[in-house]
């Protein structure tokens, strides 16, 4: 089936707030009306959020949780009565009021029989079910031949809880099946983002931020050799920065970057970008776009693609996490014994404990790594009670109070001296570097400082290649 050039477009939760949002989206998919579009909608801003909370409160009998949940009833019927008139608020209206009928059936079984992983990932994915159905019934309002489609028909995934992964051969079918024939009729699928499901029929969700990735997949899913797709992911920022501004107010707008350093960014603590929203459309080579939903300035986004344009200063952009926790095994019992690094990844893996940078000495007397507040307790308790690291010729310290600087940039590449000018900056800055690592891509360097010094440490290597410099000038 031939289609023409598609566009795929994300709205987040903060485009989707009140009258004026909603007015604006309705422009927008005026303004692309010569492309076929495909939507994708977030929940409501602090929804997901919300949900998780009422999730918890449920499992633990919590008074004050039908209050959450007519707080969470009222934020939507308050948006329909201010968005939508007539049958389109009727319809809305009943359709809203129906999921969160299904919702509060699951609250009170949760309440009963406990929170199971799988409950959670079918309690969460009502944010987006809820704001899909006002956000479709809007654009009917407005003369849009736009049709609900849920993600659940669409995206077959993985069965891990909270973070599963697509399964794309089937997915592509499937949106073939549903979503090509809408196209060709000239209509608007308005598809849920966030959630899919697994081959026994149970939700599943794609990980926070998870909408971006919804709209990768699609996207993926709909390119084919007789036509040309994009996406567009609308955010409240101009597009993917140099730095954090709240570190480094220099910071500007990275207009290009190819798909390897914006994974780098995402991994490396970009919350602008799904970690893993970058595979499906790397794969068949689809452009994407970062946009600024309240400052549409056609020339100030950021654009995903293929392509590399390196700067002369080799480095494109500076990522941080600031609360990260360093663990450190050592003891002369891991020289010259094979296996080491392998067991322990395999005890982190088994205690779902995500290893975020490595590092070794040459010695092979001491392993380092990072992991986060959230999985910190996990480790020292699994490495605690190892029949291997427990023992007392492996010592085991974890220190609390650092972060991790990323310097990423596909210009490092086979360029000399990029990391004695990250160690340098640093020094004349008096931050002290506890740990480095750099990946066989050359793709970034890492490095492990002081938590109080990861302001100084963002700055100094910002200025010391010149990334306050606007590449477009």
């Amino acid at each position: 089936m031939r289609l023409g050039n598609i566009v795929v477009m994300k709205f987040g939760g903060s485009c989707l707030k009140d009258s004026a949002s909603f007015h604006r989206i309705s422009q927008i998919l005026r303004d692309y009306s010569k492309n076929e579009l495909v939507l994708v909608s977030s929940a409501l801003y602090g929804v997901t959020n919300s949900l998780i909370d009422l999730s918890k409160k449920a499992e633990n009998h919590s008074l004050d949780m039908d209050n959450d949940f007519k707080l969470l009833r009222d934020k939507h019927t308050s948006l329909i009565d201010n968005i939508l008139k007539g049958d389109f608020k009727e319809k809305a209206s009943l359709e809203v009021q129906r999921e969160l009928e299904i919702l509060k059936t699951v609250l009170k079984d949760v309440w009963n029989f406990g929170l199971k992983p799988q409950k959670l990932d079918l309690i969460s994915s009502f944010g987006e079910r809820l704001s899909t159905i006002i956000l479709h019934r809007y654009l009917e309002s407005e003369g849009f031949r736009a049709v609900y489609v849920s993600s659940y028909d669409l995206i077959y995934t993985t069965s891990e809880a909270q973070n599963a992964l697509p399964i794309l051969d089937r997915t592509e079918q499937k949106v073939k099946e549903i979503i090509h024939p809408l196209l060709s009729e000239g209509k608007i699928p308005v598809v849920t983002g966030f959630f899919g499901r697994d081959n026994q029929g149970n939700v599943t969700l794609l990980g926070r931020g998870g909408s971006d990735f919804t709209a990768t997949i699609l996207a993926y899913s709909l390119k084919n050799e007789n036509n040309d797709v994009k996406v567009v992911l609308w955010k409240d920022v101009d597009g993917l920065l140099t730095a954090n501004p709240k570190l480094e107010p220099s910071a500007h707008i990275i207009r290009d970057i190819s798909y390897a350093e914006a994974k780098e960014l995402a991994f490396f603590g970009a919350k602008l970008l799904h970690p893993l929203c970058v595979f499906p459309v790397e794969k068949k080579g689809i452009a994407v776009e970062i946009r600024n939903f309240d400052n549409p300035n056609p020339d100030r986004y950021t654009r995903i693609s293929r392509g590399i344009k390196t700067k002369e200063s080799v480095v494109k952009a500076i990522a941080e996490m600031k609360n990260v926790n360093m663990i450190t095994v050592e003891g002369e019992a891991m020289v010259s014994r094979p296996g080491t690094a392998a067991k322990l990844f395999d005890l982190m893996g088994k205690n779902n404990v995500n290893i975020i940078m490595i590092s070794q000495s040459s010695s092979e007397n001491n392993i380092t790594f990072l992991v986060s507040d959230e999985d910190k307790n996990k480790a020292i308790k699994a490495l605690n009670w190892s029949p291997f690291f427990g023992k007392e010729w492996v010592n085991v310290e974890m220190e609390d109070d650092v972060s991790l600087v990323s310097v990423i940039g596909a210009g490092m590449k086979n360029t000399y001296g990029v990391a004695g000018r990250i160690c340098s900056a640093l020094g004349r800055a008096k931050v002290n570097i506890r740990a480095i690592a750099q990946g066989s891509s050359e793709l970034n360097i890492s490095l492990v400082i002081s938590r109080n010094d990861l302001e100084k440490a963002v700055r100094a290597i910002h200025k010391e290649f010149n990334l306050h410099e606007d590449e477009e000038k």
